[in-house]
């Protein structure tokens, strides 16, 4: 069941809106974004140049808990790597944020 009064909810709503007019790029019409939904929430998020046959980046993430502790980021080719992990307090606050590049 989904909770749509989530704000996981709300923000996969607000990027599932927003990829459909495209955008993501330089420009907002040299590409549009493909999100993907789990239950409600953001899980990926791909970019693609506005013919659909170059993919310009991509973007999984990864929830615990209800609270947003990952976020893999890559290049297009998949040779660059970006990893954020996020980490947060017994309240629920975001704590911190680590960046790897790979």
């Amino acid at each position: 069941m989904t909770d749509t009064n989530s704000i996981l909810y709300k923000i996969g709503q607000a990027v599932k809106s927003a990829s459909e007019g495209g955008g993501g790029g330089s420009s907002p019409t040299d590409s549009y974004s493909e999100p993907t939904f789990t239950d409600g929430a953001l899980t990926s998020l791909t970019t693609w140049t506005s013919d659909g046959g170059t993919k310009v980046s991509s973007k999984a993430f990864t929830y615990t808990s209800g609270n947003l502790t990952r976020v893999v980021e890559k290049d297009g080719s998949d040779a660059t790597t970006l990893t954020k992990t996020l980490t947060y307090d017994s309240s629920g606050n975001l704590e911190s944020v680590t960046k790897d590049y790979a």
